[in-house]
């Protein structure tokens, strides 16, 4: 394993996300990324792997372009993160990419302004939700389990967020639901300030982040709270504690036919660490 990596740092709307440039076999993802991570000078929440042409480390060719967490989990924020990098790679700077990542099984659209530095991505539609009342939850309330392909979110509303609350949930979840999940997420939406606190868990990495914001987690609400709307386009707006997402859901004969998310992104320059 090189001692020497390059990477990018990247700011999707305040979920810090450190970018690993240099080919990384896959068997060395957990132990790269928390060397990374323990690193307080990058001050990452999350690790993510690109594994461009020709540096396919595992029998694989790399040839797609891919995004790999180092759980193998989706993760929204860093996907747009990808999207931009791979934007900027083109001359002139692409307006409009497609990505594949990890823990989603089709390739993502996103677009991009590079004069704000908005981007906005088609994300994965939820493949399942189920509401667990307060007698099922270790809560005083209810909530609703919302399953992404790589992902699963709990959204709670006006519960205090705090470390004790998520893994009492986590826990219920991977002993009463599922023990498979790639990585959970609970989401603490304070509804009267229009509020959501993100807290996430990675299963492979055993990694717990109180993160500057969740674009997954914004899907997973915008399919919770658009269960009671009718038809149409409705726009959501998340303010989280590092900054803000903006997802639209449309929604036709009663089912959802996208959900879109968009928010800032910001790239630092590519930077050689040793780890």
């Amino acid at each position: 394993m090189n001692n020497k990596i390059d990477i990018i740092v990247a700011d999707p709307s305040g979920n810090t996300t450190i970018m690993v440039l240099t080919p990384v076999e896959r068997k060395d993802y957990i132990e790269v990324a928390g060397r990374l991570l323990a690193d307080r000078r990058i001050n990452g929440e999350q690790v993510a792997f690109i594994r461009s042409s020709g540096c396919g480390t595992d029998g694989s060719d790399g040839s797609d372009n891919e995004m790999e967490m180092c759980g193998l989990e989706f993760c929204g924020n860093a996907s747009r993160a990808f999207a931009y990098y791979k934007s900027l790679r083109s001359l002139p700077a692409a307006g409009c990419v497609t990505v594949k990542v990890s823990g989603c099984s089709a390739p993502l659209t996103a677009r991009i302004d590079h004069k704000s530095g908005i981007v906005e991505m088609d994300m994965p539609i939820p493949v399942s939700s189920r509401i667990f009342t307060k007698e099922e939850l270790p809560l005083n309330t209810g909530g609703v389990l919302i399953d992404l392909d790589g992902i699963s979110h709990m959204i709670v509303e006006n519960v205090a967020p705090s470390y004790e609350t998520f893994e009492n949930l986590r826990d219920y979840i991977y002993e009463n639901v599922s023990s498979d999940i790639p990585a959970f997420g609970v989401m603490f939406c304070d509804t009267s300030n229009r509020l959501m606190t993100p807290v996430v868990y990675v299963k492979e990495a055993d990694t717990t982040y109180f993160e500057g914001s969740c674009a997954s987690g914004a899907v997973a609400a915008s399919f919770a709270f658009s269960g009671s709307l009718g038809d149409g386009t409705h726009d959501f707006t998340f303010e989280q504690p590092e900054g803000t997402l903006i997802t639209q859901v449309t929604r036709k004969n009663g089912r959802i036919e996208n959900i879109s998310l968009s928010g800032p992104v910001k790239l630092s320059q590519k930077m050689t660490v040793e780890i």
